[in-house]
């Protein structure tokens, strides 16, 4: 069954969460594409399928690194379902690269609880949110998840508090100063518009809305029934767990305001959501359950594209 087969992180099962990573992209690039075959073309798709490829590595790696779950690659499986649920996401390119320019400064954010290098971190983690920022506007409300990483691991100070506004501050000037010589700062202006758009009427569209009812219904199951026993049991994911929701706030509430409502953006929810509904998974004692729920994530995920 799949829960005891991802139960474990062995090679075999990246292999296969790569692998239908793989099936999937092709799949959806047929369906969301109208496709003029050339050897460019196919060398462009390939290597775009390598940048989804190391967003998938990196994070599995930040996993790993910093114990946001126990030794199963639930997570991973996860978070590949949740990623091919909106073919979208897939192939925005701005959404993927801002994505993953925005894990370079998630693996300095959940680091800090090691307590080694803090202002270098907080420094490293801003910066990478900087150039994020620089691909999608929106991506500077992760700012406020290292100020909640300061909060949460108590390393308040001048420093650390002046440190992330520096770091966030240092692409931005760096490109200001580039469009400023090349007499082009329009170009500048125009990555900080800060589009907004209440209008979610394309979520209605059932192909939208089926994937969204069923994330909110697993997600806030996972919060209601892990939440209290992580913060009052587990010593070493507590902190780590606090800074996971609010991640997800930021996630949502980007979403929320994101001018382009087409499903791309729900790339933001990918690595909290995760995370946190693999500590759930992985706590449930009834397997069936697990596989309910694994099972139910793979069939929406392949649903959609006969939607």
């Amino acid at each position: 069954m799949i829960a005891n087969f991802f139960n474990k992180t062995k090679p075999v099962n990246i292999i296969n969460v790569v692998v239908l990573l793989f099936l999937f992209y092709v799949v959806s690039f047929f369906v969301e594409h109208t496709i003029e075959f050339s050897w460019g073309f196919l060398l462009n798709k390939t290597i775009y399928f390598f940048w989804l490829l190391l967003f998938i590595l990196i994070f599995k790696f930040i996993i790993k690194k910093n114990k946001l779950t126990k030794d199963n690659a639930y997570a991973l499986l996860i978070a590949v379902l949740i990623l091919v649920a909106f073919p979208k996401a897939i192939f925005s390119s701005s959404v993927l690269f801002s994505n993953l320019i925005l894990l370079l400064s998630f693996r300095k954010i959940y680091s800090l609880k090691s307590g080694i290098h803090i202002k270098i971190k907080l420094y490293d983690a801003a910066f990478w949110i900087g150039i994020a920022t620089l691909i999608n506007s929106w991506s500077v409300l992760f700012i406020f998840l290292i100020y909640v990483g300061i909060i949460v691991y108590q390393k308040i100070s001048l420093k650390t508090l002046l440190i992330p506004i520096i770091g966030l501050a240092t692409p931005i000037f760096i490109y200001f100063t580039y469009h400023f010589y090349f007499a082009t700062l329009p170009v500048f202006y125009n990555k900080f518009n800060f589009e907004i758009s209440l209008n979610y009427a394309s979520y209605l569209a059932f192909k939208q809305l089926l994937p969204i009812a069923l994330l909110i219904l697993i997600l806030t199951w996972s919060i209601v029934i892990s939440t209290p026993k992580i913060v009052l049991v587990s010593n070493h994911l507590k902190f780590s767990w606090n800074i996971l929701i609010n991640h997800l706030i930021i996630a949502i509430i980007i979403i929320a305001l994101s001018p382009i409502k087409n499903g791309a953006e729900f790339f933001y929810l990918i690595f909290p959501t995760a995370i946190i509904i693999a500590n759930f998974i992985q706590n449930i004692k009834s397997t069936i359950l697990k596989n309910v729920i694994l099972y139910l994530f793979l069939g929406l995920s392949v649903s959609i594209y006969f939607l």
